[in-house]
């Protein structure tokens, strides 16, 4: 499984997949919206992918609201 997190980071908003980051994006939602498109784009060739959002209040990694409770699934950015 491939697991996509988007974090706060010090200059905007960033995708990590573990140790590897994007570019920082202005908003969260744009952050999340690349998030969703490059876990679909792995999803074509059969990979499980997820996205994962970090709360910025307490650091803790949620699942995006509205997404399905499958592991690999993302509604709520697509």
């Amino acid at each position: 499984m491939v697991t996509f997190r988007v974090v706060k980071e010090k200059h905007g908003w960033a995708v990590r997949m573990g140790e590897s980051m994007t570019t920082p994006f202005w908003s969260q939602g744009v952050a999340i919206r690349e998030a969703g498109g490059m876990a679909a784009g792995i999803r074509r060739h059969g990979v499980v992918a997820e996205v994962l959002i970090e709360e910025t209040d307490s650091n803790e990694t949620i699942a995006p609201a509205g997404a399905s409770g499958s592991p690999g699934r993302l509604t709520a950015a697509q």
